[in-house]
């Protein structure tokens, strides 16, 4: 049977079972709303808690010099920073308060993070200029506790003995949110830092760069190293995921599962009542090949109607709700749906060609 005319025959007979092809696509539409309603909403959790474990702050590994032997410096923070899994290597000093230069000893005092590396790594200049070595840049949201109308002026360390002229202010950035609760200064030069905080380029490679970190810091004492590393967390998140993958395709195979045993029960009722049509189509000429290949065609049409139903309103509802399923996901579902339903219908579709057209024709 020539292409054309199998499309025209597949849409007049989906045409004249209209009960049977409702069904097919209320079974299909149902499967594919069901699954985008659990394993969909599984799946977007399992890609967010993915995207948020490759967020910055997530990604932080911190060495920390409690015993401030020197082994945090500006040598080996270059040295890190140059390494091909470091996206960022900071190092911060011991904080220190200060407080606004032109109120004195009686001004409000803020603590203040020598920074050693790249101190837009750490906030981005909001006004102003970035600092040199020795000045300082005032959290955008500490600028009115210190009275500062423009982030302009100088600090005072609350000892009295150091001035640092304030050139800007900044808004911090991840992971060193915790300097917007007060002021970053450009560390002077030889000044050693208390904590190294780097950034790599992906979690899962926190447990293998600990080693060479440790190899380019190294530290006299391992006493006095503590070390805050992704790598546990990271762990967690890969096992959570596997969990909540497995969890989804077993929920998957039996919603699938359930779908096509109805779209099958459909067809195989459909292909019982209409048998004496298939088996008049049989005495006049049409080979079994195309007998199967028009039963699966007209199920694979209902489908596709019941998936597009389906699909667009599980997408619907989940963007409503506030758990958007990617697009790639929703097809996927839409295409399986479609292919069980053709698949499953074709023993019934073989069934009906093995079916004698003369006994069909014969019997009431």
């Amino acid at each position: 049977m020539r292409p054309g005319t199998m499309l025209r025959e597949t849409l007049a007979t989906t045409w004249a079972a209209k009960v049977s092809s409702l069904l097919i696509a209320v079974v299909v539409a149902a499967t594919c709303l069901a699954s985008l309603m659990t394993v969909g909403r599984s799946a977007a959790a399992a890609a967010e808690v993915a995207s948020r474990m490759e967020q910055a702050g997530a990604r932080k590994l911190s060495v920390i010099d409690t015993r401030e032997s020197g082994f945090v410096n500006e040598r080996t923070v270059r040295v890190i920073a140059g390494l091909s899994f470091v996206e960022t290597a900071v190092a911060l000093g011991t904080p220190f308060d200060a407080v606004n230069g032109q109120m004195g000893a009686g001004g409000i005092k803020v603590p203040v993070w020598p920074v050693m590396g790249e101190v837009d790594h750490v906030g981005r200049v909001a006004r102003g200029r970035a600092p040199h070595p020795g000045e300082a840049l005032v959290s955008t949201s500490m600028l009115a506790s210190l009275n500062l109308a423009e982030p302009v002026g100088y600090l005072t360390s609350s000892d009295g003995l150091r001035q640092f002229p304030i050139v800007g202010s900044f808004t911090p950035v991840a992971p060193f949110e915790d300097t917007g609760g007060g002021v970053i200064l450009a560390a002077p030069r030889e000044t050693t830092g208390r904590e190294l905080r780097v950034v790599v380029d992906n979690v899962a490679s926190a447990k293998t760069s600990l080693p060479v970190l440790l190899g380019v810091l190294a530290p006299p004492d391992p006493q006095g190293v503590q070390i805050d590393s992704p790598a546990s967390l990271a762990q967690t998140a890969q096992d959570l995921n596997a969990q909540m993958a497995g969890f989804g395709r077993t929920l998957l195979l039996l919603i699938v599962g359930a779908g096509g045993f109805f779209v099958a029960a459909v067809v195989l009722a459909d292909v019982l009542i209409r048998r004496r049509d298939l088996g008049r189509r049989r005495t006049l000429g049409i080979t079994r090949s195309d007998l199967v290949l028009l039963v699966a065609a007209r199920a694979l049409v209902a489908a596709v109607a019941g998936a597009v139903l389906g699909c667009v309103s599980g997408g619907i509802i989940n963007q409503v709700s506030g758990s958007p399923i990617p697009l790639d996901f929703v097809t996927a579902i839409g295409v399986l749906a479609c292919l069980v339903a053709t698949v499953v219908a074709l023993l019934p579709a073989w069934y009906a060609s093995r079916l004698d057209p003369v006994r069909v024709m014969r019997a009431p």
